[in-house]
């Protein structure tokens, strides 16, 4: 279960920046927000991601995709 909700997560915040903003500022009020639940070992996971982003000067939307290739979440393509 743990890969289905942090791919859901990791997928509403490619498709959304405004999510992706608010999860990195404030991620229990954002995850509220749009109606996830996580337990404290999929929060714990969650929180290592969001301390990865934007580190190292890369490329965030680049390091969402790699994440969510590693949860099995494949971008849309429009």
């Amino acid at each position: 279960m743990r890969n289905e909700m942090i791919g859901a997560v990791v997928r509403r915040a490619m498709e959304h920046p405004e999510f992706r903003r608010k999860l990195v500022d404030n991620p229990q009020e954002a995850l509220a927000a749009h109606g996830f639940a996580l337990d404290e070992p999929d929060m714990a996971e969650l929180e290592k991601i969001r301390s990865q982003l934007g580190s190292a000067g890369t490329d965030v939307e680049h390091q969402l995709v790699n994440i969510a290739e590693k949860y099995g979440v494949h971008p849309r393509s429009d």
